[in-house]
């Protein structure tokens, strides 16, 4: 059983590897294992992005296992990468989160990587 707890380090490499796969590609969650090696989690996550709107899935559940394929990334999908894509900004988005572990919504990461990326536009 895997921990209901969302990782936001793999949300965007999930999304980065989504926007590296070719068009009209469809993922499957072996597909991110270069990025998890734990194949629950990734469903899980899959799932609250597409939850959030994020991504465009399809769900491909059978009776024995969750499973979720991959269709595309959403224009809301696309912002929030371009918030939190550089490495440098992403590392200190992390610094200002990890006091707050567990107490930050997508949203607020999102805003953070805005305001970061505004402070480098602005310099």
């Amino acid at each position: 059983m895997i921990e209901m707890k969302r990782d936001f380090d793999l949300i965007r490499n999930i999304l980065l590897t989504i926007e590296e796969a070719p068009s009209g590609l469809y993922l499957q969650p072996d597909d991110f294992l270069p990025v998890c090696d734990d194949l629950d989690k990734i469903v899980f996550h899959l799932e609250l992005l597409d939850d959030a709107g994020f991504i465009k899935s399809i769900d491909a559940s059978t009776a024995l296992c969750d499973s979720v394929v991959v269709k595309r990334m959403t224009f809301a999908g696309c912002d929030y990468l371009d918030a939190v894509r550089d490495k440098a900004i992403w590392e200190r988005i992390r610094e200002k989160l990890a006091p707050f572990s567990g107490q930050v919504s997508l949203e607020i990461v999102k805003e953070l990587g805005i305001s970061l990326v505004k402070q480098q536009l602005m310099s």
